[in-house]
């Protein structure tokens, strides 16, 4: 009689396992509900705001990745400008997910010297581009950046060729 009540207890706990296993796994994978897929993610500090990148399911996500583009709209002449700063990715405890920050935003600098002769106009102006800005296409998990107040986040997805080329032995 102690033998199946014990092995009725292991099962009501198996049960209640995957029950939650089961909606925890519903909340993240939850279509259109952002805010609680992204519940866990700290609220934005001071001066910041949080975007958040969600990207439709593809067939083969492992030929695709997301440019991330930390910038913003700024009135500059014809020369091409770029933003000082960084993306630091930083671990969510607990959670083992990843985040990004930008940091250090510190500055606009030019890179080209051409005397302009019309006037400034509207561009969006990027942070100087580095190897934080290629992320790897999960169409399960929300990319989360946060940004400094007056600066938003873009993306592009960039997709593979169709055809591998063969490198040549030497």
């Amino acid at each position: 009689m102690e033998a199946d009540e014990k092995g009725e207890s292991m099962l009501k706990k198996r049960i209640v396992a995957g029950v939650c296993l089961f909606a925890i796994a519903s909340l993240l994978h939850a279509e259109g509900g952002t805010e609680k897929r992204i519940q866990m993610f700290p609220q934005p500090k001071a001066g910041f705001e949080r975007y958040v990148v969600e990207v439709p399911k593809l067939e083969n996500e492992n030929d695709h990745k997301i440019e991330l583009i930390v910038g913003k709209t700024m009135l500059v002449d014809c020369n091409l400008h770029l933003l000082s700063g960084e993306l630091e990715e930083h671990t969510l405890q607990g959670w083992g997910y990843t985040y990004l920050e930008a940091e250090d935003m510190n500055g606009m600098r030019t890179v080209t010297r051409k005397a302009c002769h019309g006037p400034k106009q509207e561009k969006f102006v990027s942070i100087v581009p580095d190897d934080e800005r290629f992320r790897r296409y999960n169409s399960r998990l929300p990319i989360v950046v946060y940004v400094p107040k007056g600066y938003e986040v873009r993306y592009r997805i960039w997709s593979a060729g169709g055809e591998m080329q063969q490198a040549k032995k030497h």
